[in-house]
């Protein structure tokens, strides 16, 4: 469909929806109620994608307008004037899509007087009677025949009295992502200090309006402007953080953001925060006239410059003049300020020393809770500490006890080994290496020399003057070889003699600790 035959409403970049067909939109903008007589699948269709509509275009502002209501939309005229067609025709079934959209289970539009008047939260299960208190009597009726009866467009007039006509809604789909935009980022900025967590509706405004913006189902990319909700919006959304979902207490003037695990019922609004807040304003409000002084004292400044320029000296004087006054009262206000400043900080240094302190006496309860305990008092203590002592004593004799007796018996097992026999067997191994290690560096060397001879073009006089013989170099190399392997034979030689010796060494001990126990044994018989 092209761009020009659009409704407005869907020529915005992004649009609130993919535009449809030519066809498929007269269908969307015919109809009504009286479809669900004859096309139910079609109108449950149809109203839907309306219901989008108004969804998106009042998140995006197309609805109230850049600086207008985002969570709160008003049923009139208007809003169909806001969604006319190319040709200048209104939606005819409006008024059947509210009905939808507030008799939904959960509801999906609140309507804004009773959003803000009810004291207990919504999300609480509606008993029988709320069901038809909080509905009207036509509604209950209505349900008997759910497709009504009598002249189609009288019904459809009908429904938008009933939901038209200038009522203001909720939209809590809207509402609940900007709560979950709130929480999204106050996990990640979580308030450090005590007047930090405090507001007037205008600040907590002027902190939070852009962050607790709704994001949107899909997420999509916004339109050019600015995005951020009304004085309005954020009267609703403190509403319901409150009485609904437990992340902030207010009073109706000031608002507490509470902490992880708080909740509403143990941090009320007390009289310290009325003034920690009182305090708060009042700086706000210095530092705005210190803006507005600067502002006054730049421009002074610049006529006089340009009165002086045009030899208009006495007036260029008097913005002089001006300009000393100024200046006198910017540093007042920002004296004032510092001074705020330096209140705020000792308010906040109290309350953190009040937690200091609350956190201290529960830790000396807790503290003494446990060393009250019956397995930490002294006996206890000297009682467990002996048996330990006793219990390690007597696992360090069974252990010596084990050990010294394996060793005998792996002791008396090699007994019967003959000691002379391993010892020639070593001897073997010894002289078998020794040839080896003989043999592999007399081959090295030949082959070495061989080498030398054919890649050096050298002369057999240069050779036999400069180069030993090859029976010299096998001399020379056999002889060290030799002296090596007499010297680690001798080293293990010693290191078999030595272990022999640790072993009867050990015998004998045991023997000796045998006789002792024998001897003892035998004094008690």
């Amino acid at each position: 469909m092209q761009n020009q035959q659009l409704p407005p409403f869907l020529k915005v970049k992004p649009p609130p929806a993919p535009p449809p067909s030519k066809s498929r939109l007269q269908a969307l903008y015919a109809s009504t109620s009286a479809q669900r007589t004859t096309n139910l699948i079609g109108y449950n269709a149809n109203s839907q994608w309306w219901a989008s509509i108004l969804e998106e275009t009042l998140r995006t502002g197309w609805l109230n307008g850049e600086d207008g209501d985002r969570l709160i939309m008003r049923v009139d005229e208007a809003l169909l004037g806001r969604l006319v067609d190319e040709k200048g025709l209104r939606p005819r079934g409006i008024g059947g899509v509210m009905e939808r959209l507030a008799t939904a289970t959960p509801s999906t539009i609140h309507t804004l007087a009773s959003f803000m008047t009810s004291s207990t939260p919504l999300h609480l299960p509606p008993t029988l009677a709320s069901r038809f208190i909080g509905r009207p009597l036509w509604w209950a009726f209505s349900q008997l025949n759910p497709f009504g009866g009598g002249d189609n467009a009288e019904r459809e007039e009908t429904l938008w009295t009933r939901y038209g006509k200038g009522k203001e809604y909720v939209h809590m789909i809207l509402l609940e992502q900007s709560t979950a935009a709130f929480s999204a980022y106050m996990l990640k900025n979580p308030v450090l200090s005590y007047t930090g967590s405090l507001y007037d509706l205008e600040s907590f405004l002027t902190e939070y309006g852009q962050v607790c913006f709704p994001k949107g189902t899909t997420k999509k990319q916004l339109p050019e402007g600015k995005h951020q909700l009304s004085k309005r919006d954020v009267e609703v959304l403190v509403k319901w953080m409150s009485r609904d979902c437990g992340l902030i207490v207010t009073d109706g003037t000031v608002i507490k953001i509470l902490e992880v695990g708080q909740t509403v019922a143990d941090h009320p609004i007390t009289d310290a925060d009325r003034g920690s807040v009182s305090v708060s304003k009042a700086l706000l409000k210095i530092k705005l006239q210190i803006e507005d002084i600067e502002r006054q004292i730049t421009e002074s400044q610049q006529k006089a410059k340009k009165y002086l320029t045009s030899n208009q000296k006495s007036v260029a004087l008097s913005y002089l003049r001006s300009k000393k006054q100024l200046e006198e009262l910017l540093s007042k206000r920002v004296a004032s300020s510092e001074q705020l400043r330096a209140i705020i900080s000792s308010i906040d240094q109290a309350k953190g020393d009040v937690e200091i302190m609350a956190a201290y006496e529960i830790s000396a309860a807790t503290l003494s809770k446990v060393l009250a305990h019956p397995a930490l008092s002294p006996d206890s203590i000297a009682s467990t500490t002996d048996a330990l002592a006793e219990a390690m004593a007597n696992q360090e004799e069974i252990d010596q006890a084990v050990r010294v007796g394996g060793e005998v018996a792996m002791g008396s097992r090699r007994m019967d080994v003959d000691e002379d026999e391993l010892a020639k067997e070593l001897e073997d191994l010894v002289k078998e290496e020794k040839e080896k290690r003989e043999e592999a560096k007399l081959s090295a060397e030949r082959e070495k020399v061989v080498s030398k001879a054919k890649t050096g073009n050298l002369q057999t006089d240069q050779v036999q003057s400069s180069t030993p013989t090859f029976s010299d170099t096998l001399s020379v190399t056999a002889g060290n070889s030799v002296d090596q392997l007499e010297s680690e034979e001798s080293v293990w030689r010693k290191r078999h003699e030595e272990a022999q010796a640790r072993k009867q060494a050990e015998k004998e001990r045991f023997e000796i600790e045998q006789l002792k126990k024998d001897e003892g044994r035998i004094a008690a018989e």
